[in-house]
């Protein structure tokens, strides 16, 4: 083999081993977005849920003071 087409063969290894490590970057790059959005998300869905809980339960401590009222009246 000859010393040229050594060094093409070596050159051209190491091009793709730094495009295979440039994609394999990439993709980390990716699933880190990914996993951030998600747990933003997930961190989000469950504040607003909890909100939603709180006014839920706001509103079935009100139905019932009005039904009490209500079946009170009914009783006189």
């Amino acid at each position: 083999m000859s010393k040229k087409l050594k060094f093409d063969h070596t050159t051209d290894i190491t091009i793709q081993d730094w495009e295979d490590r440039e994609f394999i970057g990439s993709v980390s790059l990716s699933i880190l977005k990914i996993t951030e959005f998600l747990n933003n998300f997930d961190k989000s869905t469950r504040y607003r849920l909890a909100k939603i809980s709180e006014k839920l339960a706001n509103l079935e401590r009100r139905m019932d003071t009005i039904d009490k009222i209500l079946q009170t009246s009914e009783q006189n």
